[in-house]
């Protein structure tokens, strides 16, 4: 019984988000999980029914904590929505934390999505969430509907690029990317 209270279900989500980013979804199974975190099986099956059951937790998890809280903190901090697309690659090129399995994370749940059915399903109705939302952002700048969607599809492919790269790399080029966009530069703070 203590072995189970040791760990939460968010410890299980954290920790297969780190197996994920480290060695790929064919980690996402309980024995290989347990070892890796140094528990045994017991302790997962007292979180979750199944393996499909802690692919959805952690997917339900990554869409709001990756998605749904960025665009609340993007909403909460300003009205403008040049500034608000500021704001946005500020938050989303942060580095992962590596409770989460830092940078690997985000290009781990897309290659998983590759293989896996239901990882399909939420990465494209995440890209869909996100990509609605930038685009909702840049049809509020003057310019045409066509423009702004093709400046949210490139800077979200932009960005899904640039977690390949260093994050102070990846800042960089996204800062470029919609300085060139909106044709101007973010004012540095004094």
């Amino acid at each position: 019984m203590a072995g189970k209270s040791k760990l939460t279900q968010l410890d299980w989500i954290k920790g297969s988000f780190r197996s994920l980013a480290a060695n790929g979804p064919q980690s996402l199974k309980a024995e290989v999980l347990a070892r890796s975190m140094k528990v045994s099986k017991g302790s997962f099956y007292w979180h979750f029914k199944d393996i499909a059951a802690l692919k959805k937790a952690m997917l339900d998890h990554w869409e709001e904590l990756a998605t749904h809280q960025i665009i609340a903190q993007v909403d909460a901090a300003s009205e403008d929505p040049k500034e608000r697309l500021y704001n946005l690659l500020e938050i989303a090129g942060v580095e992962v934390s590596e409770e989460y399995g830092a940078q690997g994370a985000s290009s781990a749940i897309r290659n998983w999505s590759r293989f896996d059915d239901l990882a399909r399903v939420y990465v494209s109705r995440i890209d869909d969430i996100r990509l609605g939302y930038v685009e909702q952002l840049f049809s509020q700048i003057p310019q045409t509907r066509e423009h702004a969607r093709l400046n949210s599809q490139t800077l979200y492919a932009t960005l899904i690029g640039a977690e390949q790269l260093e994050p102070a790399d990846a800042k960089a080029c996204l800062l470029h990317a919609l300085n060139l966009m909106l044709q101007r530069k973010r004012p540095t703070p004094v």
